[in-house]
């Protein structure tokens, strides 16, 4: 068994009700009918009850002993995680997605940590999925996503918008200013930024094949740099991917959706002080870098 399974495992049992509890999970209730499942199958016995025309969920004997075990083993996981941290009077916990905390925050974390000696920064990577759960259960303080994620615990605050470019290696024969019949779509490094960005692909691009499709951000540079290749990524990647590497950007002729990222918070818990000194930070460096125009 493993963490996923035992944290499906008590939110139905909070909630007594399998789609409230895919909801505080932000998966789907199928998903988690396969995770209580995968959990029941490696115990050897049922654990919830799940009587014809009731809504409600009970647990069996074995659900009942398992649930006392459950909430044991949580406890003991957050004092693990605690385990050195002593008594810290500032915290602030962060979750980004990988394209958002590797090339957009790293210099407003350099900065936030000068200007804030004092704070306790942890940097978290997780998916709005697990950032959003993360926030109800206490243990993130805010998340940076690409989807706007809202329920009845969660408020999805949008806090800017980049322009998405066109990269290619720094000796290819792409023009400046790229139009579609510029850029062959098998030679496309396509990356899957998000739902809108997906269906703006498909609109504008259709089935037609590509050579490659990443999912790892740090193998773009990789795989761009070969002849003829290119890729559509947002400004602040381009930025980055271009300064360190033999790439260079191209401003394409057509429209593409600029991509949004969201602050995710805990809609009933009041802020702390150290949320407004990060956020303040974070406007200052986008200032700095973009001028105002990327700020919500």
């Amino acid at each position: 068994m493993n963490k996923l399974e035992i944290d499906a495992f008590l939110s139905v049992c909070r909630h007594k009700n399998i789609s409230k509890a895919a909801e505080e999970l932000f998966i789907n209730q199928s998903s988690l009918s396969t995770r209580i499942k995968m959990l029941e199958d490696r115990l050897g016995c049922p654990l919830l009850l799940r009587s014809k025309g009731k809504r409600e969920i009970t647990l069996t004997a074995e659900g009942q002993s398992l649930y006392d075990l459950a909430l044991q083993y949580q406890d003991i996981v957050d004092k693990m995680i605690s385990v050195g941290k002593g008594n810290v009077a500032d915290e602030l916990r962060i979750s980004a997605i990988n394209s958002v905390g590797n090339y957009l925050m790293p210099p407003v974390f350099h900065r936030f940590i000068e200007t804030h000696p004092h704070i306790q920064l942890t940097i978290q990577d997780m998916e709005a999925e697990m950032a959003c759960s993360s926030i109800i259960r206490g243990k993130t303080d805010m998340a940076f996503s690409t989807g706007k994620v809202e329920t009845d615990q969660i408020v999805a605050t949008p806090f800017m918008r980049e322009p998405f470019v066109v990269i290619c290696s720094a000796d290819s024969d792409y023009p400046e200013k790229v139009t579609l019949q510029d850029l062959p779509v098998w030679d496309e490094v396509y990356i899957k930024w998000s739902a809108e960005y997906r269906f703006w692909h498909q609109s504008i691009f259709g089935d037609a094949q590509h050579q490659f499709e990443l999912e790892l951000m740090g193998q773009i540079a990789l795989f761009v740099s070969m002849p003829g290749k290119w890729a559509i990524v947002p400004k602040s990647i381009a930025n980055h991917f271009c300064t360190y590497n033999k790439l260079r950007q191209c401003t394409p002729d057509f429209s593409i959706p600029n991509r949004s990222i969201y602050i995710l918070r805990h809609r009933d818990k009041a802020e702390s002080v150290c949320i407004h000194y990060f956020i303040d930070t974070l406007r200052e460096v986008l200032y700095d870098q973009y001028g105002d125009c990327f700020i919500v």
